[in-house]
């Protein structure tokens, strides 16, 4: 199992509405990044939202481009790029020309948009599926960008666009044309993250080869998740490999299960917590993938509910031994993402978990699925 981290840049949104709190909060998620390089994480993904007032970065590519000489290893991710927001030509230049600047470390996430105000600001009506399907169509044009020999004239439902010959002029060589392709061929590897039990989403990626990962989910779904994008992988004569599936987790780890939990009730990541995330995923629908059993009411998820059954919470060993059950009751998954959360009050602690997790729950939960015999065989 690999280690990775998955920050939504997410901050106080009284913090970044005041004078320098955007960049306040830009240079915090740059210094996670560092600190995730340093302590061999083998990857960052990076959000994108425009209506998100906890989640105040409009494009991943701002903080990627700002971490490209600031780290050396790990591999910078959008997580994700939401096609309906963006021209798919105009996308596909500047996917391509971050991946030559990262010479391949690099990836991209591809998503639909969940955002309900982020679609109402691109005019875009979630209730009739225009958002997934404006992905597939936005996928579809950058990928032949990437790997289609031009010209040629794309006319969709949404997008009518060209790639113009390279030598657009020829009595002007050398010139006008297009010329951006991604350092990778045929392109940087692509995912989408699911986060319903039969994530429609997920069945999509397993169709078009995508790697998947799972976020927000109790373990209770993630087999489920797991099978739907087997069989839609399957279905198109492709193999489901788990290494390539990444499940996304908050997590903090201390020298005991007190402090831990103290740093989790009593920090930002209870704020956050209780003051987005546990109002809008019930808003949205969302907290349903929360519930270990069925019978669980909506109403009774707090806080203290998913201490108890949805985080990752508590000393090393107690993390550990959380960890190896999540890997027997999904079959196995290749990644963990370590869910990044603005902890710039309490830093040492924070880093500190992190550096627990590199050093020593991970080698401990891959010595543990080593002598089990895990279907998973990648290692931090």
């Amino acid at each position: 199992m690999k280690l990775g981290m998955f920050l939504m840049t997410n901050h106080r949104p009284s913090q970044s509405m005041s004078p320098g709190g955007y960049k306040k909060g830009f240079e915090w998620d740059l210094e996670m990044i560092k600190t995730g390089d340093r302590l061999g994480y083998s990857e960052a993904w990076v959000g994108e939202h425009f209506t998100n007032l906890w989640e105040p970065l409009p494009s991943p590519d701002l903080l990627i481009q700002a971490a490209i000489t600031e780290t050396e290893n790990i591999v910078l991710a959008a997580g994700a790029h939401v096609p309906g927001f963006h021209h798919p030509a105009e996308l596909a230049a500047r996917i391509a020309y971050q991946d030559q600047l990262l010479e391949g470390r690099y990836m991209i996430g591809i998503g639909s948009g969940g955002t309900p105000t982020d679609a109402q600001m691109f005019d875009i009506d979630m209730s009739t599926g225009e958002h997934r399907r404006r992905a597939a169509e936005g996928l579809e044009i950058m990928k032949k960008y990437w790997t289609d020999e031009g010209p040629w004239r794309f006319e969709g439902e949404f997008w009518t666009c060209e790639k113009v010959a390279s030598e657009a002029f020829p009595s002007v060589p050398g010139t006008l044309g297009h010329h951006l392709l991604p350092y990778q061929r045929p392109h940087p590897p692509i995912a989408v993250a699911g986060l319903s039990a039969n994530s429609a989403t997920l069945k999509w990626a397993g169709e078009e080869g995508l790697l998947p990962i799972s976020k927000g989910m109790n373990t209770r779904f993630m087999a489920g998740q797991w099978e739907t994008y087997r069989a839609a992988a399957e279905s198109r004569g492709r193999v489901a490999d788990r290494n390539d599936w990444r499940i996304s987790r908050e997590v903090i780890v201390a020298d005991t299960d007190d402090e831990a939990l103290s740093l989790a009730r009593e920090g930002y990541f209870a704020e956050f917590q209780n003051g987005f995330l546990l109002p809008i995923f019930k808003f949205l629908g969302f907290s349903e993938s929360w519930k270990h059993d069925e019978a669980v009411k909506s109403e009774d998820i707090d806080m203290e509910y998913l201490l108890k059954h949805q985080f990752l919470v508590g000393s090393v060993a107690t993390v550990t031994e959380q960890l190896i059950q999540m890997q027997e009751e999904t079959g196995g998954f290749g990644t963990l993402l370590l869910e990044c959360v603005d902890y710039e009050d309490q830093k040492d602690l924070w880093i500190r978990s992190m550096q627990l997790m590199s050093e020593d729950v991970v080698p401990a939960v891959n010595a543990a699925l080593a002598k089990k015999g895990s279907p998973v065989g990648a290692t931090i």
